[in-house]
């Protein structure tokens, strides 16, 4: 049978596959060789550290699968497990993996259990994070995975110096990195995290959604949400609470900020019993009922069904704004903004309580703004002390003004 240039096309374009297709595998095999090859007792020299595995197998779809995989604490398991997971998945990236360089395209750990201590000052992992190749460059430019992934992992951290212990379980991971310039990522994750604070338990499931953009620099902007629900601190509790923001220019100087960010919860239940919250709620209560000429009794449960604000700073403008609080006995509505340039503030609260009904407003320089309607010395007096409060805090985290507030 005589060639045609139609078969001899086909047959050219079949060699070329099949070269490329066995290109390919050795190169995925000489890969999975120097994993097993660096996974085990190379890696616990390398590492000052025991480290243990089930087995290693290679799949051209998947990449290289290590099963069983756990590093001690230093310097073996008689301290102590220090990292583990059922499997571990490590995929290259095929482009660069064929010009010899060395960029994943997707790790992924099943169950992943990681435990981290901090003693004086110092984490147990400070020795691993020295084995990173020396740079100048920030984490955000040498990081080379497309995609990371946790499923159904557990993270625990003791921090000695403090006393404070974090507990992360049932969590899922996704990191994505999805730009070579600078550095883009998004993440999303979710778990059960639980913690103490101020010698009472906080926990509850939270859920985060998030972008961070880098510049060479460092971080330059970002934007996301996070939810939490079923949370519970001490004996109080709320049913939800979400936060959605916006950060722009962040390491750009302060009046090139633009940040915003909106939050909102449901459902806080603090019961009378919880002495220390439920005191603080009781005694803004009574300076309320106070002031509308309104004498109530505050020991009973204080119950929220709703809490709102919005945060904005956008030039040397700072402003709290669309507060909200529905609860019983209290309804509030409340606003405040900053003008750092001219040091001037303008401050709004409406509420209900009791049956008797409060609208305030207060405005003009910072150091003593005029608060109608006018009130009596001592009722004034107050007001101001918690408006100098609110106003001292903000302008801590952001000095506006160009002044430090302490």
């Amino acid at each position: 049978m005589r060639p045609t240039r139609a078969r001899i096309f086909l047959f050219s374009l079949a060699a070329l596959l099949l070269c490329s297709a066995a290109l390919v595998y050795f190169k995925y095999r000489r890969f999975a060789a120097l994993v097993t090859d660096q996974a085990g007792a190379q890696a616990s020299k390398r590492l000052g550290r025991e480290v243990r595995l089930s087995g290693v197998s290679f799949s051209p779809l998947s990449g290289v699968i290590i099963r069983g995989a756990c590093v001690s604490r230093r310097p073996d398991f008689s301290k102590g497990s220090f990292f583990c997971a059922d499997r571990i998945m490590i995929r290259p990236r095929l482009g660069a993996l064929l010009r010899n360089r060395f960029y994943l395209a997707r790790v992924e750990l099943d169950k992943p259990v990681i435990k981290l201590r901090e003693e004086n000052g110092r984490w147990d992992f400070e020795d691993l994070l020295a084995l990173l190749p020396r740079t100048d460059k920030g984490l955000h430019l040498t990081w080379n995975t497309t995609e990371l992934r946790l499923r159904n992992a557990s993270v625990e951290a003791d921090m000695g110096t403090s006393g404070l212990s974090l507990s992360v379980r049932n969590a899922d991971l996704d990191l994505t990195h999805y730009s070579a310039f600078g550095g883009n990522y998004s993440v999303r994750a979710s778990g059960l995290i639980s913690t103490a604070a101020g010698g009472r338990l906080l926990s509850g499931a939270a859920k985060l959604d998030a972008e961070a953009n880098f510049d060479y620099g460092g971080l330059s902007s970002t934007n996301g949400s996070f939810a939490a629900t079923g949370v519970s601190y001490g004996a109080a509790t709320l049913g939800s609470f979400n936060a959605a923001w916006k950060l722009f220019n962040i390491r750009r100087p302060l009046p090139e900020k633009n940040y915003s960010v909106d939050a909102a919860a449901a459902d806080l239940l603090v019961p009378a019993h919880d002495s220390q919250t439920a005191g603080r709620i009781a005694g803004a209560l009574r300076l309320l009922s106070r002031v509308t000429g309104r004498q109530l009794s505050f020991r009973s449960d204080f119950r929220a069904g709703s809490l709102k604000a919005a945060f904005s700073l956008k030039g040397s403008s700072l402003s709290l704004s669309g507060v909200s609080l529905r609860s019983d006995p209290l309804s509030l509505d409340a606003a405040l903004t900053i003008n750092g340039g001219a040091r001037t503030a303008e401050a709004a609260l409406d509420a209900a309580l009791g049956g008797g009904r409060l609208n305030l407003s207060a405005s003009g320089p910072l150091a003593r703004p005029e608060i109608r309607p006018l009130l009596s010395s001592t009722l004034e007096a107050e007001l101001r002390k918690g408006l100098a409060a609110l106003e001292n805090w903000l302008l801590r985290i952001f000095p506006v003004t160009g002044e430090q507030h302490v």
